[in-house]
């Protein structure tokens, strides 16, 4: 068992760190935006207005336009099924043709204070943030402020590797430039760890919480990469770094003459009105959980510095901003037809930018310390799966399941 407690310890310090309950079972909280919740059931449930007449008076108004509800065959009772027959601490909802056929709120927000999420909870998105900053990108693209076919010299020349890589592989993950969690870039690294053992879990919570509050900076991550030779030559493999989206995010920077979380609110989310998204922390009403083999080992870090996260995971918000954002993917928002087929666009790997392609649909899940999350599109048919919890687990173990094992149950339903 000890061995198997230290590799697991040794992958947080190499996976959690960006991107990419007191052992409590679930509790469902139910809530859903505007219409009426009925205890005991976290399906969204479409009320018909009754009519009536008085005998001595008859009052004719004129006709109010509605939307019509959809007719879904999705099955609300096997989903709540399935959400109470696992550990799930965070919220997820299911929208069919631009509406919600069910969500549902589980656990706490705040696990010290019993403070329940709710469907206005606001999480930590982990690397969905790609979406935002590959539409940055792209958005740069269409004003001439840069080629995908350019090589990243023209942007980051400190970077000892940046005549060989272009645009277009750190947004499709080909470039081959190591992970900054896997380099020991944040004062660790996974085989540093190899031999820990359960007596050294206060070190190692007090390592891990001093790592996750520490900023970065962009010229000591260019500094620190550049030490490292390129996995492979660029555009052979596919190999995710959570590196390619932070040089994006420096080179959004640098072409635009703003911070990365300005640039995200004035060029994508004000235009957009979004108003429940976040390129920051500031706004969290949730605090994350790390969960370890099963809920045995559990950690509660404080959320880790934004300059850890940056372009490839800062994005916060609640899961009907998100969803507000995805119905604005699927209407191809923002930049042209011809943009949108490229972010779309899988090669042969099957990774788009910012997107994992996959069999009718498009997703993307993520990962900060104490948060795991994921998004599914199936943007022909506009359906749509969020799925957000500020319980982090690193696999799937028991009733412990991962964000993006969970959207796949649902899909399934």
């Amino acid at each position: 068992m000890n061995k198997k407690i230290s590799k697991i310890l040794a992958a947080i310090l190499a996976t959690t760190m960006a991107l990419s309950m007191s052992s409590c079972k679930k509790e469902t909280n139910n809530s859903s935006d505007s219409s009426d919740s009925t205890s005991g059931t976290s399906e969204v449930t479409t009320s018909t207005e009754e009519t009536t007449e008085s005998s001595s008076e008859t009052t004719t108004e004129a006709p109010t336009e509605t939307t019509a509800p959809v007719v879904s065959d999705f099955d609300t009772d096997a989903a709540d099924t399935y959400i109470g027959g696992i550990y799930f601490n965070g919220v997820a909802l299911i929208s069919e043709e631009r509406q919600v056929v069910w969500e549902t709120a589980c656990g706490d927000a705040d696990y010290e204070n019993q403070v329940p999420n709710t469907m206005d909870t606001v999480f930590e998105f982990g690397s969905i943030t790609k979406q935002f900053t590959a539409v940055a990108i792209m958005q740069l693209v269409e004003k001439g402020e840069l080629s995908t076919d350019d090589t990243l010299d023209k942007y980051i020349p400190e970077y000892s590797h940046a005549s060989e890589v272009t645009i277009h592989q750190l947004l499709n993950m080909t470039s081959g430039i190591p992970d900054y969690l896997y380099t020991g870039t944040l004062g660790f690294s996974m085989n540093d760890f190899s031999s820990i053992n359960p007596t050294q879990l206060g070190s190692f919570e007090d390592l891990v919480r001093d790592a996750a509050t520490t900023p970065i900076t962009a010229d000591f991550l260019i500094s620190s990469i550049s030490e490292f030779p390129l996995n492979f030559e660029p555009g052979t493999k596919y190999e995710y770094s959570n590196t390619n989206y932070y040089f994006l995010g420096i080179i959004i920077e640098r072409l635009s003459g703003m911070p990365y979380d300005e640039y995200i609110r004035k060029n994508i989310l004000e235009p957009l009105d979004l108003n429940e998204l976040y390129p920051d922390i500031d706004h969290l009403t949730s605090k994350g959980r790390t969960s370890l083999l099963g809920g045995y080992i559990e950690f509660d870090f404080p959320s880790q510095d934004a300059s850890i996260s940056y372009a490839a995971g800062v994005m916060t918000g609640t899961a009907k901003g998100l969803l507000e954002w995805e119905y604005c993917v699927m209407d191809h928002k923002l930049l042209s037809e011809e943009s949108w087929e490229k972010i779309f666009d899988g090669g042969d790997f099957g990774y788009g930018y910012g997107w994992s392609i996959g069999d009718g649909y498009v997703e993307h899940s993520g990962m900060t310390l104490g948060y795991n999350t994921n998004v599914r599109l199936d943007i022909e048919n506009e359906k749509v799966i969020i799925v957000l919890s500020n319980c982090q687990m690193l696999v799937s173990m028991g009733d412990h399941l991962m964000s993006s094992d969970i959207s796949d149950s649902l899909w399934q339903i």
